[in-house]
């Protein structure tokens, strides 16, 4: 899974504003609750936890959203938890509506965010599995800028794998909780994690040649892991 951050200080493109487009954070329980498909409970749940709810209505009507965490972040495919550290920010559990997919709302929606955030976080975390071209490019296109990949060794543990360790690299490990290492991974997260496994199976513990979901889209892999 790539992840990217964004630091006080680095530059980014003005979000656009748009006609008939707004930006705010939710605070109306039932509107959430409707729009993601969780229960009232959730929400709630989600609000004690210290986690804010934006979202970016076209015409007033609700078309992408997303969570900012300031607590604790959880990483679901992963099955890990971690305390977010004071001065740092979690990205989460974004999506669009599918008939508003392709117009740059994912943009202009994390764009907001990072311009609200300026002088309130000090870094922002924001993590995309890799197989989403479209929120890879759309974190990108924000002003995120990329620092590895989070994945699994051999011995199935999580670890940070970056082409190079570098200032950005040390603070993602420490942030996440996570080694770093620059070794052989498993060629794909899917593959090792439990929550994925669920979903299908793969031949990638017997020839990692034979990974039906392995794919080329990794900061590591395209060589973007050079900030």
């Amino acid at each position: 899974m790539a992840l990217f951050t964004f630091w006080h200080g680095d530059d980014y493109p003005a979000p656009k504003r748009k006609n008939h487009i707004s930006v705010k954070r939710e605070l109306d329980v039932l509107t959430l609750a409707r729009l993601m498909n969780l229960t009232e409970q959730d929400i709630l749940k989600r609000f004690r936890e210290g986690n804010e709810a934006w979202v970016l209505r076209l015409k007033g009507m609700p078309v992408s959203f997303g969570w900012l965490g300031r607590q604790k972040a959880r990483i679901g495919e992963l099955s890990k938890e971690i305390d977010i550290p004071k001065g740092n920010a979690y990205l989460w559990n974004f999506r669009t509506l599918e008939p508003y997919r392709g117009r740059g709302y994912y943009v202009q929606l994390l764009g907001t965010i990072l311009q609200a955030e300026e002088k309130v976080s000090e870094r922002i975390w924001i993590i995309s599995a890799p197989e989403n071209q479209s929120s890879f490019n759309g974190i990108v296109k924000a002003g995120f800028r990329p620092v590895g990949d989070i994945m699994f060794n051999y011995k199935n543990d999580v670890v940070l794998l970056a082409s190079s360790v570098n200032e950005r690299t040390v603070a993602a490990a420490e942030t996440l909780q996570l080694p770093i290492t620059t070794d052989i991974t498993r060629p794909c997260w899917r593959c090792a994690s439990n929550t994925m496994q669920k979903q299908a199976s793969c031949d990638c513990y017997e020839n990692s040649q034979l990974c039906q979901c392995r794919n080329q889209n990794t900061i590591t892999a395209t060589k973007l892991s050079t900030v």
